[in-house]
């Protein structure tokens, strides 16, 4: 008997439909040179404040990160306003830089998925 498994095909079709929501306890900020930078909150790790806790460190400041973007990045973030698919922000950069479809949608759904790790945003 043969499974039915989803092709990669669909698997794609399916996160270019979604919508990207940026997270809400971040803030950006402007660098020096003008590239935006994303502020964000960063929790330790479960084994490591379980290891503070037992060295006797008290309680501690929330820590943040930051991630400067590139110019192109700051435009992809721009475009996520929370009601336009990963399909229509590809779509928008590859007019904009005249690339083909497939080459605009790799690009941005890899920084949607690296901006995902990090917490950033969410496929909604």
């Amino acid at each position: 008997m043969s499974r039915s498994t989803p092709t990669p095909t669909h698997d794609r079709e399916e996160a270019l439909g979604r919508t990207p929501v940026k997270n809400h306890h971040l803030r950006e900020e402007r660098a020096a040179g003008g590239d935006l930078v994303i502020v964000y909150p960063v929790t330790p790790r479960p084994w490591i404040a379980a290891l503070a806790r037992r060295l006797g460190a008290g309680p501690t400041a929330p820590r943040t990160a930051r991630l400067q973007l590139d110019l192109l990045g700051t435009e992809v973030w721009g475009m996520l306003d929370g009601r336009s698919t990963l399909r229509e922000v590809a779509e928008r950069f590859a007019q904009r830089h005249r690339l083909a479809a497939r080459e605009a949608e790799t690009a941005v759904a890899q920084f949607v998925r690296e901006l995902g790790r990090r917490g950033l945003v969410a496929l909604r």
